[in-house]
């Protein structure tokens, strides 16, 4: 199964939607679950915002190693 989610810049909401999920798989040890996150706008490779790092460091996950994709 492959989940994408999907916002427009791809560097907050869809981002940290696809690295929580992708945390709790694996806490869950799900392992037929692909999980991608793009933009609709996107700039290939923009990191995320400040604010989505800091709040995704309280569930423990880290956004800094995130890489904003363009979905066209």
């Amino acid at each position: 199964m492959k989940i994408m989610f999907i916002c427009t810049g791809n560097i907050c909401r869809s981002a940290m939607a696809h690295w929580l999920l992708k945390k709790k798989l694996e806490e869950k040890n799900v392992k037929n679950v692909e999980v991608y996150s793009s933009g609709i706008y996107a700039v290939q490779g923009d990191t995320s915002t400040y604010e989505a790092i800091e709040v995704m460091e309280e569930y423990g996950v880290d956004l800094k190693k995130h890489r904003a994709t363009n979905i066209r």
